[in-house]
């Protein structure tokens, strides 16, 4: 005996390239698919091979986890058609797919009495693991839909997804800027562009196995500080400016984050 459908789909855009199509249990579990035209909810099936197309939200009142994957310019469109179904969502989860919003977005469900949450991808792990953020029930019936043999999800509270998403701007655009003043700095120093590439290369790895290692306590002494920004002023004070600022700054973070442990534990 087929298992009864249980997700349900408001999708738009190529999905192919979607997170969902990877998800192992959906062709199990999806059953109405519901888009802007029923022929582009046939394409939507057709891609994930999973589900069939709708006209109208009248299957989803049997559906326990709605699933929204629309790019972010309909996501108001699609979530005020969705709000005006005639849909009881007491006891269902509603879950965004995406990679910068969160649960927020689906408030207005939430005081129906739905469970609400959101999904992403972490890059860097070959699509091997998931952040799911959300209401307890809405986490729990995505991860069901996601987890899979080496396939994990990393479960966090509502509203938290922005601290993750610092964590990311932080390992990203901002170490990104922090490369482009190592290596400018060593342009400036003469060094090889190729030498240069090397030194970056090793100086990384080690401060991040430092870090792994001995997390914050690990934060390296800036030796005569002063000497080297002089120099940098001298031909770029911008870069002078950045390097003094950043390492003020993150020795004042960790000294704040020791003080705040101290008082914790205290």
């Amino acid at each position: 005996m087929k298992k009864a459908k249980s997700v349900a789909l408001i999708g738009a855009g190529k999905l192919t390239d979607s997170p969902l199509s990877r998800f192992y249990w959906l062709s199990d579990r999806l059953g109405p698919v519901k888009s802007s035209s029923f022929r582009l909810a046939s394409r939507i099936a057709n891609q994930l091979r999973a589900g069939h197309p709708v006209k109208d939200f009248e299957e989803f009142h049997s559906m326990e986890l709605i699933l929204v994957c629309v790019p972010e310019a309909m996501l108001p469109e699609v979530l005020g058609e969705l709000a005006a179904a005639p849909i009881d969502f007491n006891g269902k989860a509603v879950v965004l797919s995406s990679l910068w919003l969160d649960s927020s977005e689906l408030r207005e469900f939430s005081a129906r009495g739905a469970a609400v949450g959101s999904i992403c991808p972490i890059p860097g792990f070959d699509d091997l693991r998931y952040l799911v953020e959300g209401d307890r029930p809405a986490v729990l019936r995505a991860r069901r839909l996601v987890e899979h043999r080496d396939r994990r999800a990393v479960p966090i509270e509502r509203s938290l997804k922005p601290f993750y998403l610092a964590a990311l701007t932080c390992t990203g655009s901002v170490l990104f800027s922090v490369l482009i003043a190592a290596g400018e700095a060593l342009r400036l120093a003469g060094v090889p562009p190729a030498d240069c590439s090397n030194i970056l290369e090793k100086q990384v790895i080690r401060t991040l196995r430092s870090f792994v290692r001995s997390g914050r306590n690990a934060l390296p002494a800036s030796h005569e500080l002063s000497r080297q920004v002089r120099a940098l002023a001298a031909t770029d004070p911008n870069l002078a400016h950045y390097m003094e600022q950043s390492t003020r700054l993150a020795e004042r973070l960790v000294e704040n984050r020791k003080l705040s442990s101290a008082a914790t534990s205290s």
